[in-house]
C-alpha cells in the first residue's frame, strides 16, 4: 500500500548485476497531472469550442452554487502581456515562449448569476452555435460573437405550441447533442423535447414533445448511437472524429432516436421516442429497464409496460435500493487491450454492432454501482427495441456520473466512458475485433493520478523529473483537449479537466492498459526490499560486485529510496562479507530494562512497554568462502522517521520542510544466518537463525541512556533442519498489535526440507513450543499464514499446498498433525508470498472492490442467495505471490458456497471445453514431487476459469447446461466435493441449505457470466 491516500501497488527486486531494478507495478490507468489549482464547490463541467470544426476546446465552462465561471485558453504571450510592467523585460523572450493558460474569461451570451446544467457546441444549419442551460431559460449564444441570439423559457407564454394547461416549473435536468436536439426535465416531472432550427435567417428554438411523469427526473441523456442505420439519422463517418484530420473536414452531427431517464425513488430507466411517426406532442416509451436482476431472461423481463401501477412497484422491489443518478447512451468501440468482463453476442442478425461497435447503456448508481446494458435497435429481425447482458460491478461508495470522451490513436479512436467516484475509473471496450474469436468485453481501469516533480535540490545535469502516484477522488470531469496546454499530447493520448470538492486538475491519459510497470534502475543486484510508511521510503537490500572465484560479496548495502520520487535518500554499508537476508518493516515495543521487572517479579511477562515506535528490522549473515552454511549473523533494527536532523536532503512533498534521517540503534550478533524476521505479539519480532526460532525484544538501555538494545528471550524452539521462513498474522500496524495481544500467539515456521511447523509463544514461561507440524517432506520456499487454522506454503517441485490445524480434534495424534487440505501444481517456483491486493480496498469496509463480502478470515457462508438467483461471491484472504521466472499472481480465499460454483464450473469446462493442443488441465495443474503424482484439490484455476468470458454463445451454453446436469454448485464444499458439516457424498445438501435451493431455478449463462466477471474484478 503506497501510503494511505495513495495507490495500492506492488514494488519488486528484479534483475542480477548492473541490470538490477526496482520495479514498480500499479492497477489502473494513469493520468499525468499538467496543472491544478485550488477551486471549490465545482458542480459540473463542460468543455467548448470556439468553431464547431476546430479539433482543440478553447473554453471550460464551470457550474457553481447559484453561479457560472468559464475559463478560457490563451497562449502565454496574451497573458504575460496583460501586464503593462513586464513588457519590456519579456520582448527578448518572446520569441521563445511557447504554451498557454487558462484564464478567467467572459462569455456575454451567457447567464454567470445562475448555475449552469448544461453547455456545448451545436452546429445546425448554417449556424455555429454554443448552448447553456440554466434553471429558468435554454440560450443559444454565436460562436463567433458570443451574443445571445435565441433563447427559450419554461415560463415564457409565447410558446406557440403550447396546447396544454400543464404547468410549467424550473429546469431542474437538462441535456442536448451536437445537433441541435435539446431535452429539459422540469419540476413536477414534466419532460420537454426541444429542436434547434436554422432553416431561417436567426436560429430558433422549438419546442416538439413533452410528457408528464410520475416521478421527479433524477438524470437524462441524450446522446445518438454511433453505430444508428436508420435513414432518417445521418450516419457517422470512420473518419469524422479524426483528432488529426485535415482542418477543412467538417464534424458530423448525429440526431439521437431515444433519451434515456431516470427518476427519484424508482429503481428503473425509461426509453422515450424523440422520431415517432405519431402527430400527438407526447413522448412515446418505447423501453422499461429495471436496474434489478428480473426473474426473467435477457430483455424480456425488462420491458414493462408504465400503465400498470403493479408492474411499476414490482421493478422497485426486485431492483437495488438506490436510483440512478448518471445516464449514458453511447457507442463502445474496442481497442487492443486486455479484457475484463464479457459480452454475450445473442446473435450476429440481433446486436447493433457494425465491425467492433456495440450500442450501450451505462447507468451509474448513488451507492457507487455502475450497470450495463447492450441496446438493440429495432432491425430486420425485430421492430422493437431492447437490451441484454447486463452487467453490474462496484466502483466504490459515493454516487456516479458519467463523462464520455474518445481515447486511442489518431486513425481509430475509441469511445472510453468516465465514471466519477471515490474511484474514478474509465470503462471501455476491448475484443470482438473482425477475424477475433474473442467476445466484445467490457474492462474496469481505476485511474491513478501521477505528478511530475523536479528536483529542485538537484542544480546538476543529471537533475530531472520524479513521478509519484496517487489516488484521487472525482466529483466532475470533462474532457478538454488544446494543443496550447498539453504541448505534448501524443496521437494516443487524450486529456481530461477533473475536479472534486477543492481542487480542478488538468492531466493527460496516456495508455488505457490494466498494469503499469515502471523501472528504476540499481547498477546493483536487489535482493529484500520492504516498505517502512512512517519514513516514506523503501529500503532496498543490495549485493555488490562478486569477484571471480563466486566467493562473497564485498560491496553489499542497504540503500533507502523516497517511497513518491524514488529519490536515493541514504545508504548503509555493510561488514564484509555479510549479506541482506531478510528485511521488514516492524512496530516494535521499547520494554523497561530487564534488571527493572526482574526485580518486581520472577517472571518476565511483567515488563510492561515503553513506548510502541516504527523500526526496520534487517537479518544479515556472513557469507565466508569456507563455510557451506552461514555460522554468524545479524539482527540490526535501524529508525528512520522524519525529524529536525540528519544530513539528507529535504523533504518537499506535501509542503514538509523536515529532514529525514536513518540511524542504526540496535544489532544483536547471533551464531547463524537470519533468514526470515516477522512481526510478533505485544511488539516483539521472530527471527529465524540457522535450524532455531528466536523472539527478540528491545529494551531502553541501562548504561547508556536514551539507546536501545535488543535481546532474545528465552531459549527459543529448536527441531528444524534450516529454518527458512517464519510468519505470523501480526501486521506492522501497531493498533493490530495491541488488539491482538490476548490471542493466542501463534506463528508458523518452514523448513528447508520438513514442511510446515505451528508454534506458539507462552510469555509467562518464555518459551515457544510447537503445537503441530506436516509430516510430509516439502521443500518449503516460502509460506504464508492465512488465518489462526489455514497456512499455505510452496515448495521446491513449484507445487502450492494448503494445511489446515484442527484444535478441536478429538486424539492427540490428530491435534499435532497439519492436514492437507489443498494441492496444486503452480509450474513455476514461488519465491515470495504476502497478503494483499493490487485492487484498491473501498472505503466501504464491509465491501471489496466489486461489492463481495470481504473479512480478514473466510467468509461466512450462512448468507444464502438473493431471490433472483445472484451467485454472491464471497472471498476472504487475499494473496500476492512472485515467482523466480517473474511472474506475479494473486490467490485469494473462497467461501464455501463460491467454491462449489466455481469447482462445477471449472468440471463442466474440462468436459466440454476443448484446451490449446489438446493438454489436458488437470493432468498439468497435477501435484507432483519425486514418484508422487495426485489430482488437484482445494483449488480452482482462475485463468482457465476466466477463459469462460471468450468462449462464444453455443459453447457457454453447453457449459451451463453441463453444470446444471452435475448440481454440486449448489452445495457447500470445502474442497473435498461435500460438506464439511457432513462428510458423506449421500447428504450432500444439509437442511438450511437444502431448502434455501431446492425451489431455485437452473443457473442461466447470464448467471456465471455475472459470477465470472465479479471475480475477475478482484484481482
Amino acid at each position: 500500500d503506497g501510503g494511505k491516500y495513495r495507490q495500492s501497488l506492488v514494488v519488486t527486486c528484479s534483475g542480477v548485476g548492473k541490470d538490477g531494478t526496482v520495479r514498480v507495478v500499479r492497477n489502473g490507468v494513469g493520468m499525468r497531472e499538467h496543472a491544478a489549482v485550488d477551486i471549490e464547490g465545482i458542480k459540473g463541467m463542460w468543455s467548448l469550442r470556439r468553431k464547431f470544426d476546430d479539433e482543440d476546446d478553447t473554453f471550460l465552462v464551470q457550474s457553481f452554487v447559484r453561479e457560472t465561471r468559464m475559463l478560457g485558453v490563451q497562449s502565454v504571450k496574451d497573458v504575460e502581456m496583460e501586464d503593462e510592467e513586464e513588457k519590456s523585460a519579456m520582448e527578448e523572450e518572446e520569441e521563445e515562449e511557447e504554451g498557454g493558460a487558462l484564464a478567467e474569461v467572459i462569455i456575454p451570451g451567457f447567464n454567470s448569476s445562475k448555475s449552469t446544467l448544461f453547455a456545448g457546441n451545436l452546429s445546425v444549419g448554417k449556424f455555429d452555435l454554443l448552448l447553456q442551460v440554466v434553471e429558468d431559460s435554454v440560450r443559444l449564444v454565436d460562436s463567433q460573437t458570443l451574443a445571445l441570439v435565441a433563447q427559450w423559457s419554461p415560463f415564457s407564454a409565447s410558446d406557440e405550441d403550447s396546447d396544454d394547461d400543464e404547468p410549467m416549473g424550473f429546469i431542474t435536468v437538462a441535456s442536448a447533442n451536437e445537433s441541435g436536439q435539446i431535452v429539459v426535465a422540469l419540476r413536477g416531472g414534466a419532460l420537454v423535447y426541444l429542436l434547434v432550427e436554422g432553416s431561417g435567417a436567426t436560429p430558433a428554438i422549438r419546442r416538439m414533445k413533452r410528457v408528464t411523469l410520475d416521478r421527479e427526473i433524477s438524470c437524462i441523456d441524450l446522446n445518438p448511437f454511433g453505430s444508428s442505420s436508420s435513414s432518417s439519422v445521418k450516419k457517422l463517418d470512420s473518419n469524422i472524429m479524426d483528432i488529426d484530420s485535415a482542418e477543412s473536414m467538417s464534424r458530423g452531427t448525429i440526431k439521437s432516436r431515444l433519451v434515456a431517464v431516470g427518476l427519484w425513488d424508482d429503481f428503473s430507466v425509461r426509453l422515450l421516442n424523440l422520431q415517432s411517426d405519431d402527430p400527438s406532442s407526447i413522448l412515446d416509451q418505447v423501453l422499461h429497464i429495471n436496474l434489478g436482476r428480473g426473474n426473467g431472461n435477457d430483455s424480456t423481463a425488462q420491458q414493462l409496460a408504465m400503465s400498470d401501477p403493479d408492474d411499476q412497484q414490482q421493478l422497485g422491489e426486485s431492483g437495488q435500493h438506490m436510483m440512478a443518478r448518471s445516464l449514458c447512451l453511447v457507442t463502445m468501440d474496442s481497442q487492443s487491450t486486455n479484457s475484463n468482463s464479457s459480452i454475450i453476442h445473442k446473435s450476429m442478425s440481433s446486436v447493433p454492432a457494425t465491425g467492433n461497435n456495440l450500442d450501450m447503456l451505462l447507468v451509474g448508481l448513488g451507492d457507487g454501482k455502475l450497470i450495463s446494458f447492450v441496446v438493440n435497435q429495432p432491425g430486420p429481425t425485430s421492430n422493437k427495441w431492447s437490451t441484454h447482458s447486463r452487467k453490474e460491478v462496484s466502483l466504490g461508495t459515493q454516487g456516479i456520473h458519467l463523462t464520455p470522451f474518445r481515447h486511442g490513436t489518431s486513425n481509430s479512436p475509441g469511445s472510453c466512458v468516465l465514471a466519477t467516484g471515490d474511484r474514478p475509473t474509465v470503462v471501455y471496450l476491448t475484443g470482438g475485433n473482425a477475424g477475433s474469436n474473442s467476445n466484445p468485453k467490457l474492462n474496469y481501469s481505476t485511474i491513478s493520478l501521477t505528478v511530475e516533480e523536479d528536483d529542485e535540490d538537484d542544480d546538476d545535469e543529471e537533475g530531472g523529473h520524479h513521478a509519484s502516484h496517487k489516488n484521487i477522488s472525482v466529483n466532475v470531469a470533462a474532457p478538454f483537449r488544446s494543443s496550447l496546454l498539453f504541448s505534448s499530447a501524443t496521437s494516443n493520448s487524450s486529456s481530461l479537466c477533473v475536479a472534486d470538492e477543492n481542487t480542478l486538475r488538468l492531466g493527460m491519459i496516456d495508455d488505457i492498459q490494466k498494469l503499469h510497470v515502471t523501472s528504476y534502475k540499481l547498477g546493483m543486484t536487489p535482493r529484500r526490499i520492504c516498505h517502512h510508511e512512517a519514513g516514506r521510503v523503501y529500503c532496498v537490500g543490495c549485493i555488490g560486485g562478486v569477484d571471480v572465484g563466486m566467493e562473497a560479496n564485498q560491496n553489499n548495502c542497504v540503500r533507502f529510496f523516497d517511497d513518491s520520487t524514488f529519490e536515493e535518500l541514504s545508504c548503509i554499508n555493510l561488514e564484509p562479507f555479510e549479506m541482506i537476508l531478510s528485511i521488514e518493516s516492524v512496530s516494535l515495543s521499547i520494554n523497561s530494562p530487564p534488571s527493572e521487572s526482574d526485580s518486581k517479579s520472577k517472571s518476565r511477562d511483567s515488563v510492561s512497554p515503553l513506548d510502541y515506535r516504527p523500526f526496520i528490522v534487517m537479518g544479515t549473515a556472513y557469507a565466508y568462502p569456507d563455510e557451506d552454511e552461514p555460522s554468524q549473523g545479524r539482527v540490526i533494527v535501524v529508525e528512520c522517521n522524519s525529524g529536525a536532523t540528519g544530513n539528507l536532503k529535504a523533504d518537499t512533498e506535501e509542503d514538509q520542510m523536515l529532514h529525514r534521517h536513518v540511524r542504526q540503534v540496535a544489532d544483536l550478533p547471533l551464531m547463524g544466518g537470519i533468514y526470515s524476521t516477522a512481526p510478533f505479539y505485544s511488539g516483539n519480532i521472530l527471527v529465524t537463525c540457522g535450524s532455531k526460532t528466536l523472539l527478540c525484544q528491545l529494551f531502553a538501555s541501562v548504561v547508556e541512556p536514551g539507546e536501545l538494545v535488543l535481546n532474545n528471550m528465552g531459549s527459543g524452539h529448536h527441531g528444524h533442519l534450516i529454518s527458512l521462513v517464519v510468519k505470523s498474522l501480526v501486521s506492522s500496524d501497531k493498533s493490530l498489535s495491541k488488539r491482538q495481544e490476548k490471542k493466542k500467539q501463534l506463528a508458523i515456521v518452514g523448513d528447508l526440507m520438513r514442511s510446515i511447523a505451528l508454534v506458539e509463544y507462552y510469555p509467562k514461561h518464555q518459551v515457544i513450543q510447537e503445537l503441530a507440524r506436516d509430516f510430509n517432506s516439502n521443500y518449503c520456499t516460502e509460506i504464508a499464514m492465512l488465518t489462526n487454522n489455514i497456512y499455505m506454503g510452496s515448495e521446491g517441485y513449484n507445487n502450492l499446498f494448503v494445511l489446515q490445524y484442527n484444535p478441536h480434534a478429538t486424539t492427540e495424534q490428530a491435534r499435532v498433525r497439519l492436514n492437507t487440505v489443498g494441492h496444486y501444481h503452480l509450474g513455476e517456483m514461488t519465491n515470495k508470498m504476502m497478503g494483499g491486493s493490487l485492487i484498491m480496498p473501498s472505503n466501504n469496509a464491509s465491501g471489496s472492490s466489486t461489492g463481495a463480502t470481504t473479512t480478514g478470515k473466510v467468509a461466512s457462508d450462512k448468507a444464502s442467495y438473493d431471490s433472483s438467483r445472484k451467485i454472491n461471491i464471497t472471498i476472504g484472504s487475499q494473496t500476492l505471490y512472485g515467482t523466480v521466472d517473474g511472474t506475479i499472481g494473486s490467490i485469494l480465499g473462497l467461501g464455501g458456497k463460491t467454491f462449489a460454483f466455481l469447482n462445477a464450473l471449472q468440471r463442466a469446462m474440462d468436459a466440454i471445453v476443448r484446451p490449446v493442443g489438446d493438454l489436458s488441465r488437470g493432468h498439468y495443474r497435477a501435484w507432483e514431487q519425486d514418484q508422487k503424482k495426485h489430482a488437484s484439490c482445494g483449488f480452482v484455476d482462475g485463468d482457465w476459469i476466466e477463459t469462460f468470458l471468450d468462449l462464444n454463445q453455443p459453447t457457454m451454453e453447453r457449459v451451463v447446461m453441463e453444470m446444471n446436469k452435475d448440481m454440486r454448485w449448489r452445495i457447500r464444499d470445502d474442497g473435498k466435493g461435500f460438506s464439511i458439516r457432513d462428510e458423506s457424498q449421500q447428504n450432500l445438501m444439509d437442511t438450511e441449505d437444502g431448502m434455501a435451493f431446492s425451489n431455485a431455478s437452473a443457473l442461466t449463462v447470464e448467471d456465471v457470466l455475472c459470477a465470472v466477471e465479479e471475480m475477475s474484478m478482484l484481482h
